[in-house]
């Protein structure tokens, strides 16, 4: 007698599966969190405050409460650095928020997405977001291609056949997730956690069905907004974060920036700009990563102990000329001894050097969250390392080696 067996295993389409069909058991690699624990997170989100418009940090709720009382007002608040996209792995994309009503001539909008780099910062969407907007009357989710819309789906079209959506009370705190297979032409799930369960309400596939990518980049920022168009209202920003479903590989792209002309320190204990580095714009979502530093004092006698720091957006006492890296991500600035810092930036990292030896010290930047980004303007963070001597005209050279990923 024979029998013939069938180990064919299938798992129902649901959140239990991951963007790519894969079932969730792996860890999440964490890209971007905020959390409004302590306050409005400056290092991490870039804040915009038009019109009468106000954003206020309400520390007692963990979140920041965004209003707008006239016509042309509006908040927008975006992260600085966008989550890297890695081919082959699913993205996923979670926000909670509050107050998401409809109200009068307001619109509220919570996503991943970016938009132009000139006010009023209401077009040329790219990524995907959910939309409440008071001026049509309609909730939506939407995806945009550089400008153009590539889905619009009101709330009255989610359908799931477990959930009533109609249950959805959007005057209440509320928890909106996305995840996603790019590869240009991949699918994007939309849902909302209700009682502890992910609901998908809408999917969106670009195989066999658009002509082109679906968003034209897959790294974006996380980012809240509220504008007025005559009305008066408020959106709550909670808590949100973007992973990837799975370890991310270290594919990283590499250049070496050097300040190897010996420059002069002229007075001791002043602070010196020797080497910046920033993201080139055109570029868009890259994540820049410091791996070493190496510096030498090359000061014939007399050599004196000093100090590196590495900082982000020092003030400096004239504006640093930035030069791109051919085929890079990366621009750069060297420093000549003319120009000091004025004002302290955060300062991530340092160590101390002496006179009498080369200093090679290594940083993993990887996971820090603070790192060089672009701002809703389109103006890039600078990172510099600088060198206070202890000494009088002291001659250093200095060399970088940036890693990043696109």
């Amino acid at each position: 007698m024979s029998y013939t067996f069938s180990n064919e295993i299938k798992y129902a389409d649901s959140e239990n599966l991951d963007a790519f069909g894969r079932l969730r058991t792996s860890n999440v690699t964490s890209l971007i969190e905020l959390k409004h624990i302590h306050d409005k997170l400056p290092l991490l989100v870039d804040e915009i405050v038009s019109g009468s418009a106000t954003s206020v940090y309400d520390k007692p709720n963990a979140q920041v409460i965004m209003s707008v009382t006239g016509s042309n007002g509006y908040v927008i608040r975006q992260t600085k650095s966008r989550a890297i996209y890695q081919p082959g792995k699913g993205q996923i994309v979670e926000g909670s928020f509050g107050n998401f009503a409809l109200e009068t001539d307001v619109i509220k909008r919570v996503g991943y997405f970016q938009g132009a780099t000139a006010a009023p910062y209401n077009s040329g969407f790219d990524g995907f977001f959910l939309e409440s907007n008071g001026a049509s009357g309609s909730i939506s989710f939407q995806i945009w291609h550089s400008g153009s819309q590539v889905l619009n789906s009101p709330s009255t079209s989610w359908s799931t056949t477990d959930y009533d959506v109609t249950g959805l009370d959007w005057t209440k705190t509320q928890l909106m997730v996305a995840d996603f297979q790019w590869l240009g032409v991949g699918r994007l799930r939309f849902g909302m956690v209700v009682d502890g369960t992910t609901r998908i309400f809408e999917t969106n596939t670009g195989a066999n069905d658009l002509t082109t990518v679906y968003m034209q980049a897959p790294s974006q920022p996380i980012r809240y907004e509220i504008r007025s168009v005559g009305g008066t209202g408020s959106f709550n920003m909670i808590c949100s974060q973007a992973s990837l479903e799975g370890s991310i590989n270290s594919l990283q792209k590499s250049v070496l920036i050097d300040n190897f002309t010996a420059r002069t320190l002229t007075t001791a204990g002043t602070k010196y700009p020797i080497l910046g580095y920033r993201i080139n714009t055109s570029y868009g979502g890259t994540n820049i990563t410091l791996s070493d530093i190496q510096t030498i004092n090359v000061t014939n006698s007399a050599k004196g102990d000093y100090l590196v720091t590495i900082e982000l957006n020092p003030v400096l006492s004239s504006t640093p000329a930035f030069n791109a890296i051919a085929n890079s991500a990366v621009e750069y600035s060297l420093g000549t001894g003319a120009q000091t810092v004025t004002t302290d930036g955060y300062r991530l990292a340092g160590f101390l050097g002496s006179g009498a030896s080369t200093q090679v010290d290594a940083f993993q930047f990887e996971d820090n969250v603070v790192r060089p980004g672009i701002g809703i303007g389109g103006t890039a963070d600078q990172m510099w390392i600088c060198i206070t001597a202890s000494n009088n005209s002291q001659d250093f050279r200095t060399a970088a080696n940036i890693s990043y990923f696109e």
